[in-house]
């Protein structure tokens, strides 16, 4: 007997809704923890998992998305939300030590991609004897296309209408939206710009602000 396409887990005291997803597969499920809540919305696409440790989390996947990738939520009251229309094709995501992850609508991630709350481990000053590398909550905008290998890391803020470039490395706040934001650290490295899914020579107003209605 083959095992079902999508199993879901949760244990009582969890909640999983599907508003009308039109493809699940995958695994969901609490390892341990209460009050926890996953949202699939309407004709979206998932593919992947997504587990909870811990306590009144909550993971919120929009509607008409693509999503193909884990999501892992250690702690407590913490809440990742991935905006309508948004896709990715292959991301990881860490949702720890009290902080959110927002993901705004018509977003575009590829592949090998990283988003992550936190190092997981302690850096320490040896002098003060305290940790310097504290996680913190990540911000992301409307329609922003993050490339193959990307790292979005504890703290960043990527404003709407942007491109992080691929193998970036991306741990600043930046609030200047249509730009490129590549390199390790990231940068902007250009301003000025919009993008699209499509391909063609030329673009009306109404096509490159489309994501905007």
């Amino acid at each position: 007997m083959k095992p079902p396409l999508f199993r879901n887990e949760f244990t009582a005291g969890n909640t999983f809704i599907n508003d009308g997803a039109e493809a699940l597969k995958g695994r969901v499920f609490v390892t341990k923890g209460t009050g926890n809540v996953l949202t699939i919305g309407k004709a979206t696409k998932f593919r992947g998992s997504v587990e909870f440790q811990g306590n009144n989390n909550k993971v919120l996947i929009g509607e008409n998305c693509h999503f193909r990738g884990d999501i892992i939520v250690k702690g407590d009251g913490q809440t990742v939300s991935f905006g309508d229309h948004s896709s990715t094709v292959d991301v990881y995501l860490l949702c720890q030590e009290e902080c959110d992850v927002h993901i705004g609508k018509w977003c575009m991630f590829s592949r090998e991609i990283e988003i992550r709350t936190t190092d997981a481990h302690s850096v320490i000053d040896r002098v003060t004897r305290k940790r310097i590398n504290p996680a913190q909550s990540i911000r992301i905008g409307d329609h922003v296309w993050v490339g193959v290998g990307a790292i979005i890391n504890k703290g960043a803020i990527v404003p709407s209408d942007c491109i992080v470039g691929a193998m970036a490395f991306v741990n600043g706040q930046f609030d200047e939206e249509g730009t490129i934001i590549a390199g390790t650290p990231a940068k902007i490295v250009k301003r000025g710009i919009t993008w699209n899914r499509s391909r063609r020579d030329m673009f009306s107003r109404a096509q490159m602000n489309h994501w905007k209605e």
